[in-house]
């Protein structure tokens, strides 16, 4: 079963570019290395908080990423502070 893996955050920059940079390099880091993520999408809301919603087609391949706590990925989170994380199977997609 697929699932999603949200995290909410707060850019610690004002610099959007190197923030969507930085992301852009994570995603191809980990998906070169792991079995996924199937899908992902970015999304800020008129408060700053920003939505990171990566799709995989399993829970072991999205723990298999955090697990091997990439330097990349401490990169990328040094640039955010954290609301929360939350994984959640999907069962419904059209």
């Amino acid at each position: 079963m697929s699932i999603v893996r949200v995290t909410k955050f707060t850019a610690n920059t004002t610099d959007t570019d190197a923030l969507l940079a930085k992301r852009a390099e994570l995603i191809a880091a980990v998906r070169s290395g792991f079995d996924g993520p199937v899908a992902t999408k970015l999304t800020r809301d008129a408060d700053a908080t920003w939505t990171d919603t990566w799709t995989w087609a399993s829970a072991a391949h999205a723990y298999a990423s955090v697990k091997a706590r990439l330097p990349l990925a401490a990169e990328a989170f040094a640039l955010v502070t954290v609301k929360g994380v939350e994984t959640a199977d999907v069962v419904d997609e059209r």
